[in-house]
């Protein structure tokens, strides 16, 4: 058929389906390869953002946080990460590194702890079913809604003026009425003691539960204590707090409020960080793993 009996007869069922399918076959082309490019952009802002908030969890002004570069350069001289191995609480870049290969992931041989801390997405890695990287919460324990936890996590530490580390941040999360709050809560170095928490991902509802990521609700936990005196979790959003381990819970948004004192209760206790926490304290991390790995592009919290 040439294109006279094309413009003959356009307005056949054929003739119509192939005009429209023409179309959307070049829309799709255009729309995949927009996405295409622009995914470096993306994940460049995904993690600009995860290190602002990590700025402002840690007490760092708004001015330090307010730009690319003054993100960027306040992030790499006061911030240091790791991943550990939630199990055992130790730092475990390198067992975390051959659990990844086993999920199919490779690394150049030149490829150093830095690069692999900055793209290990945790979250991704709670997904899979590869159980060298993830387990199965038991549905007793489920409290946050998780389904799976990944077996390796990141840990960010703050240097002080000295040199030493004032404040440590755990990447925490949990589920609210409608969806998983993902933040991050910054404790001093008894970690007993709270620096402050922000939630940087979450869609719960506007003016009610999503007041989650207000000032005044964030405002009210520095100096919060986060364990009981046998070590148990006892920090809590409730109505009417009234001592130093509660925070007011958000008006009209209780499931939310529940959501985060499960998030704390999960996260901090032996099934999160707890592990982490206690060889800390007792000075019984392993030797291998005493060397700090300055991270300068970490996209996962």
């Amino acid at each position: 058929m040439g294109l006279d009996d094309f413009k003959q007869n356009k307005d056949k069922p054929f003739n119509t389906l192939v005009v429209a399918g023409t179309l959307c076959l070049v829309c799709a082309l255009v729309v995949s390869t927009a996405a295409s490019a622009l995914k470096s952009f993306q994940e460049a802002n995904i993690a600009l953002d995860r290190k602002k908030n990590l700025l402002l969890v840690a007490g760092f002004t708004d001015e330090a946080a307010g730009g690319r570069a003054s993100i960027e350069s306040t992030y790499e001289e006061y911030f240091t990460a790791t991943i550990i191995d939630l199990d055992t609480g130790e730092e475990a870049i390198e067992e975390c590194r051959a659990a990844l290969e086993s999920y199919g992931k490779t690394f150049p041989d030149d490829e150093d702890n830095a690069k692999l801390i900055a793209g290990y997405d945790q979250f991704k890695m709670a997904g899979s079913k590869n159980s060298k990287v993830a387990d199965r919460v038991a549905k007793k324990e489920n409290i946050c809604n998780l389904k799976s936890r990944e077996k390796f996590s990141h840990v960010y530490k703050v240097k002080g003026e000295s040199g030493t580390v004032k404040i440590y941040v755990f990447p925490v999360r949990g589920y609210g009425l409608w969806s998983m709050m993902r933040g991050f809560l910054a404790v001093k170095p008894d970690f007993q003691t709270v620096e402050g928490i922000v939630f940087y991902d979450q869609a719960e509802t506007p003016g009610l539960g999503a007041e989650v990521k207000s000032k005044l609700f964030t405002g009210e936990w520095p100096g919060k204590q986060i364990y009981d005196d046998g070590g148990e979790v006892q920090i809590r959003v409730i109505k009417n707090a009234d001592d130093n381990h509660s925070i007011n819970a958000l008006s009209g948004a209780t499931i939310t409020s529940n959501g985060v004192t499960n998030a704390m209760k999960y996260w901090m206790g032996p099934a999160g960080f707890k592990n982490y926490i206690d060889r800390q304290k007792s000075g019984g991390e392993k030797a291998t793993s005493s060397v700090t790995t300055v991270v300068k592009g970490a996209n996962n919290g």
